[in-house]
């Protein structure tokens, strides 16, 4: 009895290991986790009420992978799900995407030409989706993406792959301690995106050289960053938003961040090649965690060896960071040019610096490029808006004949008391201590360090 026992189990091993995986025909049909068990070779088994994935398999283009309301879905140790058609996951109350405890799963992999994912009211930990659909798009709303352990892609949790041309949307979502960025793309694969009203807390958990939001931007499509709150976690090689095009590739497109509070990281914003970007409306405040500030800790820093971007800067309270702006090689700046109203380029300037600077020395604006920066019509650190006082706070050709002019006169006017500067919807956001614990409040909801609406 004994013997026909292990016989009967080596049997059912080798009968597992040689099992096919499972690819749907892609003949239009909705597939659930409950058809899916019923399917011998997809192996999906109920568990204690939960849909345990215990073998990779394919969804095909055409079909469809649907997770209903308030099911959990458990991936088991390094488990993939390729999708090809549409990730459906729009449950009207929620639902969980998760790993098997102790396992390292590897989550959904959407690599077909238009393969979409469409994600709602779902919370995913641990996994997350690597997209190469050059037709197809992510689309999410109100999800939490928590605890990323990056084993399907190491660049972000949502890792664009390939370049695209789908309209993909990131709105109301909190991405909380990945363990890489949250969002990203390939130094070759621009895409068009809109991130906004998101939460964004201490990802890249590896302080891997990876800012929080991640993103090339050439080419045609739009890349629209609005309204996110953007918080680090100390990390020292992690910044906050960056957006760059370092293969200097032609565009036509534009970057607008906008409205944006990015705090406590190791740099707020930075921009890399020609990009035309639109920073404007945000609080950038404490991103102070560069050990060396030679290698970074700028509210925001601007690097174009070519001199083929330009940048336009209003309206940003800019509080405490290592550097205010840096500017390096040829970058056209405009961050407030206020000499002619009815000029095409016309800014207000309406920048505020507060108290940025490192080695006990203020740095409100660094010119350590070559090109003239337009800097009129702001706030600076000083007591007294003249230029005497004002030419402390900034470096440029006064002070190194070898590097451009910075034209900061006419000043701006305090309209209040410094600290009580709004800017954007991001001033609505505020991280605090309550009832002993950490929150983070954002568009009127109360988050913990976890990513987990407080009710």
């Amino acid at each position: 009895m004994k013997k026909f026992y292990t016989l009967c189990t080596a049997a059912l091993a080798l009968a597992s290991a040689n099992a096919q995986e499972f690819v749907s025909p892609g003949n239009g049909t909705t597939y659930t986790m409950e058809a899916l068990s019923k399917i011998a070779e997809a192996q999906v088994t109920n568990v204690d009420g939960a849909w345990q994935l215990n073998a990779d398999f394919t969804i095909s283009a055409g079909d469809v992978l649907k997770i209903q309301n308030n099911e959990v879905v458990k991936f088991n140790d390094k488990i993939q799900v390729n999708v090809d058609g549409t990730l459906d996951c729009t449950p009207a109350d929620t639902a969980l995407i998760t790993g098997v405890e102790g396992t390292t799963p590897k989550g959904f992999r959407m690599y077909a030409d238009d393969a979409n994912a469409v994600l709602k009211n779902t919370r995913m930990e641990q996994v997350g989706i690597t997209f190469g659909s050059k037709n197809g798009a992510i689309v999410a709303e109100n999800c939490t993406f928590a605890d990323y352990n990056t084993s399907n892609a190491s660049g972000a949790c949502l890792n664009f792959s390939a370049s695209s041309t789908g309209k993909n949307v990131i709105d109301g979502c909190t991405f909380v301690n990945g363990g890489t960025a949250a969002i990203g793309n390939g130094a070759n694969t621009p895409i068009g995106i809109v991130i906004k009203n998101s939460t964004f807390l201490a990802n890249n958990t590896k302080n891997s050289n990876r800012p929080q939001i991640n993103l090339t931007s050439y080419g045609t499509e739009d890349v629209e960053i609005l309204d996110n709150v953007i918080i680090g976690g100390h990390f020292t090689k992690v910044g906050g938003i960056a957006v760059s095009n370092m293969m200097g590739y032609s565009y036509s497109n534009k970057v607008v961040v906008k409205g944006n509070l990015v705090k406590e990281n190791r740099y707020g914003i930075t921009m890399t090649g020609p990009v035309n970007i639109f920073i404007e409306d945000n609080e950038i405040i404490d991103n102070i965690y560069e050990t060396n500030a030679m290698n970074g800790g700028s509210g925001l820093s601007l690097y174009d060896a070519a001199g083929k971007g330009k940048v336009f800067i209003k309206g940003n309270h800019i509080e405490n960071n290592l550097w205010g702006i840096t500017v390096i090689g040829q970058p056209n700046v405009n961050a407030g040019k206020v000499e002619d109203p009815e000029a095409e380029d016309y800014n207000p300037g309406d920048n505020v610096f507060v108290n940025n600077g490192n080695g006990g020395v203020l740095y409100d604006l660094y010119n350590n490029g070559t090109t003239t920066v337009y800097a009129q019509g702001n706030v600076w650190n000083v007591d007294e808006q003249t230029q005497e006082k004002i030419e402390t706070v900034i470096f440029h050709k006064a002070d190194d004949a070898s590097l451009g002019e910075v034209i900061y006169m006419p000043a701006g006017e305090p309209k209040t008391a410094i600290n009580d500067v709004t800017v954007g919807s991001a001033a609505k956001a505020r991280k605090y201590v309550e009832n002993g614990q950490i929150v983070i409040e954002a568009a009127g909801v109360k988050y913990n360090v976890a990513g987990q609406a407080i009710k």
